[in-house]
């Protein structure tokens, strides 16, 4: 992986599988950012980070907020007896990063992101024609969340001769099937000194 470790990489006690299989569990209703199922994963996902002691780093705890407002669906829109095309009815919602770091006292940082959204029950991003239904994501991107965490869940594990002196940040980004909206904020509103940043692991279908 490129910082300083030896060795590979395997799961503990299969949380890997785990992880994918509560990220993409339909009671996540497939993760759309501003939703219900968003706001349980990345409660999941802080949870997961506290209990192997990364530092909440968030702005509210472990959670970074942003706004923003949905792009408007290209398609036709019918509201009672309105009907527009090129438009939809949208409004402000928010979403949440979540952040966990573990500051061993390093001038740089390391940054490993993933992001956790999907598409919900479809949306103009989804190739599926049919009724709605959840899109699961296990792919995109439950799969880049798992490694995120077996991987900070491995470097917490490692003995310190075996790491560098770096510090690590890890970002369970929201947003991103709709515009990269959570990545975009933090890079605007770090929570860190970004100049202490020194490379960034993408964690994306993997």
């Amino acid at each position: 992986l490129g910082f300083g470790i030896q060795g590979s990489i395997q799961a503990q006690n299969n949380t890997l599988k785990t992880d994918i299989h509560v990220i993409t569990s339909d009671s996540l209703e497939g993760r759309l950012v501003g939703s219900t199922g968003e706001a349980k994963a990345a409660q999941y996902i802080a949870q997961r980070m506290k209990s192997m002691g990364l530092t909440a780093k968030g702005n509210v705890d472990y959670f970074q907020y942003f706004n923003f407002t949905p792009h408007a669906s290209p398609h036709k829109m019918e509201n009672g007896d309105k009907v527009t095309l090129g438009q939809g009815y949208v409004k402000e919602q928010t979403g949440r990063n979540v952040i966990g770091f573990w500051d061993r006292q390093g001038s740089k940082t390391i940054f490993i992101g993933a992001h956790y959204d999907h598409l919900g029950m479809g949306d103009e991003n989804s190739l599926w024609s049919g009724a709605p239904g959840i899109h699961r994501g296990a792919d995109d991107n439950a799969s880049g969340v798992a490694a995120l965490l077996e991987i900070a869940q491995y470097l917490k594990n490692c003995p310190a001769e075996m790491l560098s002196d770096a510090n690590f940040l890890f970002i369970a980004f929201s947003g991103e099937e709709k515009g990269l909206y959570g990545s975009n904020y933090f890079c605007k509103n770090p929570t860190i000194p970004i100049e202490t940043i020194s490379c960034m692991f993408n964690m994306d279908m993997v």
